[in-house]
């Protein structure tokens, strides 16, 4: 009972092992964005109690508790963010769940390759911006 109690204190991520991830049932819980039934899954695969993924994710036991029971919903961005990390998600679920990838190594296709795309040592242009919807201005005569 002690080990248990130090390890939910920790605040460490519940890991689920990768081919939990590739369920149907959480990949479809991700692009919903249906934070009850991921967290339902991550209980169902991991054996974590509510408790120990409240810790996790950062949210208190109560919270998880309604979320689960689809009492209440995950709208902030924020929230989200923390509930992948306290997953430890991978990159591909982040973005099945609409967030940005953590390692966005798969995304080097972007630009040219052995150039970064922002160096410090290229100067940005000091032309000015011009605004093709602004009326044309007139000078007095």
């Amino acid at each position: 009972m002690y080990a248990s109690r130090v390890i939910e204190a920790t605040g460490a991520a519940v890991e689920l092992p990768q081919w939990a991830w590739q369920r149907p049932d959480m990949r479809s819980a991700l692009r919903q964005r249906d934070v009850g039934a991921l967290l339902r899954g991550v209980q169902q695969y991991t054996g974590a109690s509510q408790g120990r993924i409240a810790v996790a994710v950062g949210m208190l036991q109560g919270r998880v508790s309604e979320i689960v029971r689809g009492m209440r919903t995950v709208t902030a961005l924020e929230s989200f963010e923390r509930i992948a990390a306290g997953l430890d998600m991978p990159d591909d679920a982040r973005m099945l769940l609409g967030l940005a990838p953590v390692h966005p190594a798969g995304l080097d296709h972007l630009g040219p390759p052995g150039v970064p795309r922002f160096s410090p040592s290229i100067r940005p242009s000091r032309r000015p911006v011009r605004r093709s919807n602004a009326a044309p201005r007139t000078q007095p005569r």
